[in-house]
């Protein structure tokens, strides 16, 4: 199982890290990061949202994928 966590950065070069996590002996290891400048997300009915910048807020801070 693999999880996705998208960090706000505020005070590096690029807006967000995207850390990607597996889960080996039930616990979770990082095996990768990639850092972004923006992130977008599209609903079924084809409409993107843009975040820009790291003022946007996720409750609980993680998403699971």
């Amino acid at each position: 199982m693999r999880k996705l966590v998208f960090e706000p950065q505020p005070e590096g070069e690029y807006a967000w890290a995207r850390i990607e996590f597996e889960l080996c002996e039930s616990k979770w290891q990082e095996v990768g990061i990639e850092y972004l400048e923006e992130l977008s997300f599209v609903s079924d009915d084809g409409e993107g949202t843009s975040l820009p910048h790291a003022r946007t807020h996720f409750e609980g801070g993680e998403g699971d994928v």
